[in-house]
């Protein structure tokens, strides 16, 4: 049985999202604001208690060593070392999703080391990453496994060493359950559902669709397209996805996939893509044809760039619908490996729930940077204190 927080109706309409975690919020109104529900499985409640946590001076101090140094002692004099393996660190999503598990990691005091490591793209950096924990012999490994299937046999090594191995961000490795203790994701293919059924929301009469996706052939924009394009066919009244265009997740690739939909088509209603900085190209290639950007945008990521775009248009008509970053993907895995740990009962797939949000007046920070999440769970004052703002 799933362990359910409770929270009022008026509570949940109340935790409208800024970047970073306001001090007074509960996990019930993280859950809520971030996740769209309070009732999910043990390892997100137990994950979303200990993010709730106050952010004292000390770990700040402490979590900002770590992330600038790419890994701390903590100063607890635990025993247990955590490490975070990472396919390609470098770009501010990344970063932050680092500093989620770092923030994570120092609310357990059994936790004595945190190790992070980035393969900069390099399969076989990202394996000698890995082997390299091995051989330190330590605890726990969380992965971003970019590398895809390419990591699995020394993920099997690591679980024969009697390693806590983790991965999140839907990427398998090998089996999970077998070959490591869980992988953490959202249902790909609910979110693809889910950004007609927005699309529609925003605007009933919708029918023309055009789905935005990343590098050619890719499995993650193939999974949810397909079942955004089954969606479709579901509602009838018309709806149809009408083009796939590849983006590179990229502005300028995606500046260019909407000038060539702008080009094909008389009107777009609505558009739907994982990646919401990315669609800031979208934005500038309405302005540079000249059309008034009457559409609705259903993502699944939430940099706050796009949102400062939408309150800076004044159009009504103008609408965006977004998911969540999911930064805080890194903090479910490293609980789910501690809970693994400590001898409980882990689910090898975790499904993270999500629910789509209409964009509200107030999500532009100008003093942090244009791809911070929303979403995220690291507070402001940390965020601000990394990036030097």
């Amino acid at each position: 049985m799933f362990k359910s927080l409770a929270i009022p109706a008026a509570l949940a309409c109340a935790t409208a999202l800024l970047p970073g975690v306001a001090a007074a919020q509960t996990a019930e109104e993280l859950m809520q604001s971030r996740l769209g529900t309070t009732d999910a499985g043990p390892v997100i409640v137990e994950t979303f208690e200990r993010a709730a946590q106050p952010v004292t001076d000390e770990m700040r101090q402490k979590a900002l060593e770590c992330w600038n140094n790419n890994g701390c002692e903590t100063g607890t004099g635990g025993e247990i070392t955590v490490a975070y393996a990472d396919g390609f660190g470098e770009n501010v999503w990344r970063r932050v999703t680092a500093m989620e598990f770092i923030q994570q990691a120092l609310t357990y005091p059994e936790i004595g080391e945190i190790l992070y490591t980035s393969a900069r793209g390099d399969a076989a950096q990202a394996i000698s990453d890995l082997r390299s924990y091995i051989a330190q012999d330590v605890d726990v490994i969380v992965i971003f496994a970019d590398a895809g299937e390419a990591l699995g046999p020394t993920v099997r090594e690591a679980q024969e060493a009697g390693i806590m191995v983790t991965v999140h961000n839907g990427t398998e490795v090998g089996v999970a359950g077998e070959d490591y203790v869980a992988n953490i994701a959202e249902d790909i293919c609910a979110l693809g559902a889910a950004f007609v059924d927005a699309v529609r929301e925003g605007n009933p009469e919708a029918t023309d669709i055009v789905a935005l996706g990343g590098t050619p052939g890719n499995p993650l924009s193939q999974t949810w397209q397909d079942c955004a394009e089954t969606r479709a066919g579901e509602i009838g009244d018309g709806v149809e996805v009408v083009a796939r265009e590849d983006t590179m997740w990229t502005q300028e690739g995606t500046f260019t996939a909407v000038s060539a939909a702008l080009s094909r088509f008389d009107q777009v209603d609505g558009y739907i893509y994982e990646y919401a900085d990315g669609f800031r190209g979208a934005v500038r290639a309405y302005e540079a044809a000249e059309k008034p950007m009457d559409f609705v945008v259903a993502l699944r990521t939430d940099e706050q760039g796009l949102f400062c775009d939408w309150e800076a248009s004044g159009n009504e008509n103008f609408k965006v619908y977004y998911s969540s970053g999911q930064n805080f993907q890194s903090r479910i895995a490293l609980t789910a490996a501690m809970m693994a740990l400590n001898g409980e009962e882990v689910s090898s797939s975790i499904n993270v729930p999500f629910s789509m949000k209409p964009a509200q007046q107030g999500q532009c920070d100008p003093s942090l940077p244009m791809e911070i999440s929303v979403s995220s769970l690291v507070d402001a004052e940390t965020l601000g204190a990394m990036f030097g703002q």
